[in-house]
């Protein structure tokens, strides 16, 4: 819908950018999850050896068992998403750890998150992947 400002030329809204579809997409399908009673996870991060550890997204996943696959399959989001909303942590980005609890749950202590041995199956992690864009997303926006 073009808007009019005075006399000059009628301009168009600008498309949104192909991240923020990709946002607003991973919110749609995260609100998906979070209706059909999928527990959410709070996902932290900070500097190793340090206490204060910094929100970076939540995550709808179905077992716990797969918390630290989804952290782990998507890591480059949340850094990209930490970097943006801590822009300090970036210069400690060789010394980073993750970590994550029960949102539900806020007075618990945070777990720190376990890299994976392996992956088991690609399909799952592009799943996790998909779960974490949708919390950091939420993030963000």
């Amino acid at each position: 819908m073009p808007t009019k400002q005075g006399f000059g030329k009628t301009q168009t809204p600008a498309k949104p950018s192909k991240r923020t579809v990709e946002r607003n997409k991973a919110a749609k399908e995260y609100e998906k999850m979070k209706s059909d009673g999928t527990p959410d996870y709070e996902i932290y991060i900070r500097v190793q050896g340090q206490k204060n550890w910094y929100p970076v997204g939540v995550v709808a996943i179905k077992r716990s068992s797969q918390i630290n696959q989804a952290i782990f399959g998507s890591q480059e989001d949340l850094l990209q998403g930490a970097f943006r909303l801590f822009p300090r942590l970036r210069k400690h980005q060789n010394q980073l750890e993750y970590g994550y609890r029960l949102k539900e749950f806020k007075d618990e202590p945070i777990q720190v998150a376990v890299p994976p041995k392996s992956r088991s199956n690609g399909l799952q992690a592009a799943i996790a992947s998909l779960k974490d864009r949708v919390s950091s997303l939420l993030k963000q926006g």
